[in-house]
């Protein structure tokens, strides 16, 4: 708790000028968190459970990794939270001997700060499956790019530097960077990024847990958002 309050957020809760909520959500890939009119949010904490989407094992395995996005409505700032969760399996107690996956690890929290003058857009997507996408062709670094002497460097020899996310040519990840000289173009292409981040669409998005499986309490998101709520601008909390 030291982490997310201070003396000035508790002297203002005392006066009534803020409270702590914790927001919870879940379900379906986009949601919203509520900022009072003439007031702001500080996000301090996400609280996210593992979980996982499928209407089999197989279509399970391949979906435990995910992509939360918070970005302040009319803005395109986001905070991008990216997640691989891990499942077990278990037989289940009925006597059928039928395995079922189930999520091992406990909640996550995640200490984070961002401040929001309006409603905040929180989205979540499931990862889409590594075997769609596309390395790129290998490029040679040029000599300055190096960085560290044989045997440590790659020398002459060419290296992939990107990944097509989907292998539709639109997502393409650049890891090394545009900074890191190539012999060749690579930093190029439509949707070009040095950052992971994967597009929102109708095929990530969550869907319905399935019904008859005994395990379906872990095939949706369920996140806590903590925050304290002002209704005092930004401005007048400067002032304090």
């Amino acid at each position: 708790m030291s982490q997310i309050l201070s003396p000035k957020i508790e002297q203002l809760a005392f006066q009534g000028k803020c409270r702590w909520v914790v927001f919870n959500t879940g379900y379906t890939s986009a949601m919203t968190l509520p900022c009072p009119a003439g007031g702001f949010i500080l996000l301090r904490q996400i609280i996210y459970h593992p979980f996982y989407q499928g209407a089999n094992r197989n279509a399970q395995l391949l979906n435990v990794a995910h992509q939360i996005s918070i970005c302040e409505q009319g803005t395109k700032t986001e905070l991008i939270y990216q997640f691989r969760d891990p499942i077990g399996q278990v037989t289940d107690l009925n006597g059928a001997g039928i395995v079922h996956n189930v999520a091992t690890s406990n909640a996550l929290i995640v200490e984070t700060f961002a401040t929001y003058k309006q409603n905040v857009n929180i989205d979540i997507l499931n990862i889409p499956d590594v075997s769609a996408g596309a390395y790129g062709g290998a490029v040679a670094f040029q000599t300055n790019a190096q960085e560290r002497p044989l045997p440590l460097g790659y020398g002459a020899t060419a290296t992939i530097p990107t990944f097509d996310i989907s292998g539709a040519g639109t997502e393409t990840y650049f890891p090394a960077g545009q900074e890191r000289l190539f012999a060749g173009l690579v930093f190029a292409g439509a949707g070009v990024r040095d950052t992971l981040r994967y597009n929102y669409n109708n095929a990530r998005q969550i869907q319905t847990a399935t019904a008859g499986d005994i395990d379906r309490q872990y095939q949706f998101p369920l996140m806590s958002f903590g925050c304290w709520v002002f209704n005092i601008p930004i401005s007048e909390y400067l002032n304090y």
